[in-house]
């Protein structure tokens, strides 16, 4: 995509510093920005991210629905737009599972908002490409934009944005690139659904976001929806560069039978995380010991370390350090003997 900013301006103008009261005089000329919901701000790009199956598409929809709608709030968090139209562009689904789900959503809307909101509430046609890799495609994007002139704009899902891997820093660099100059050039805010691996009970971070550092470090937000092993779903204010992020607390939600998030508190993630792995801890302990006693049959000189481990922590069910934890438990409780450095056996009575 080129840079049209580039393109337009003048080599001589570019090569001459702004003194700040100038730049203070230019923005009281313009339109302040508003800060849209919870760290998006205006003419911004960012991610909604998290493991999948977690309910980010739905938390899209209903706040892309709640925006065109002219709420005020949505999981209790303050929405800063009336009326704002939306372009939810889903490069996922096949157009009609889409709206079916869209078409529950709206009834249960429809309870609280009487008018007719859907007129806001814009989709890409079923005809629209599922990939958007080529400068071509970018350009088609870019007209669909264009045409419906959208104050947020949202996509689903990042994957769909290139070829290749994301890891690589060239390639990240590029989307990000594309993405911001889409937003700026059309003026709209943009929301990117990414799709993150699992991360097996931990907390969300900056971190957890899969693919190169130059997402997150150009991204101007990040959203986190993550979900419990024991199904707590929770929404995570994770960094914002025009907002203070709350990383004290989470909000907690559930998702109903009409595809709508319904708020059911706060809580820090930290305890529901160390909550449930603390209920889980004796079903896990119990379940290394049998696998201990089942594996004795077939190493009659003792379990190796790395057997062990392939099972628990190769399958992401415990971290290395977890299951070392839980190993030096059952020989303190008489259970397991470690014979040698690395080799386990069980203790039959």
């Amino acid at each position: 995509m080129k840079n049209e900013f580039l393109e337009n301006a003048n080599e001589d103008i570019l090569a001459y510093s702004c003194p700040l009261d100038e730049m203070f005089r230019t923005i009281h000329k313009e339109p302040p920005s508003k800060m849209i919901y919870s760290g998006i701000k205006q003419n911004s790009v960012g991610f909604v991210f998290g493991p999948s199956k977690t309910g980010k598409s739905i938390f899209c929809e209903n706040l892309g629905m709640l925006i065109a709608a002219g709420a005020n709030e949505y999981l209790g968090e303050h929405i800063g737009i009336k009326d704002g139209k939306v372009l939810f562009v889903s490069l996922e689904e096949f157009y009609r599972g889409r709206t079916e789900r869209n078409l529950k959503q709206a009834k249960k809307l429809r309870q609280s908002y009487g008018k007719d909101w859907t007129s806001n509430f814009h989709t890409a046609p079923k005809n629209f490409p599922r990939y958007l890799a080529t400068n071509e495609e970018w350009q088609l994007l870019h007209k669909l934009i264009d045409n419906c002139k959208p104050d947020v704009v949202f996509i689903d899902s990042l994957s769909r944005l290139y070829n290749g891997s994301i890891e690589e820093s060239h390639l990240a660099k590029e989307v990000m690139k594309r993405l911001r100059e889409l937003a700026n050039s059309t003026r709209t805010t943009i929301i990117v659904i990414h799709h993150t691996p699992k991360i097996h009970n931990q907390p969300l971070s900056i971190d957890s976001l899969a693919g190169s550092r130059i997402l997150a470090q150009d991204a101007d937000f990040l959203i986190g929806i993550n979900k419990t092993y024991d199904n707590r779903r929770y929404v995570k204010e994770v960094a914002f560069r025009y907002h203070q992020e709350n990383n004290e607390t989470v909000k907690l939600f559930s998702i109903d039978d009409d595809l709508w998030l319904s708020y059911t508190g706060d809580d820090e993630e930290m305890t529901l995380l160390a909550g449930y792995d603390g209920r889980r801890t004796d079903v896990m302990r119990k379940a290394i010991f049998d696998f201990i006693i089942n594996k004795s049959e077939i190493y009659a000189n003792g379990i190796p370390f790395q057997e062990i481990k392939t099972r628990f922590v190769n399958t992401k069910q415990l971290t290395s350090v977890a299951l070392n934890d839980n190993l030096n438990k059952l020989i303190s409780e008489e259970k397991i003997i470690r014979i040698s450095k690395g080799i386990y056996k069980p203790l039959l009575n």
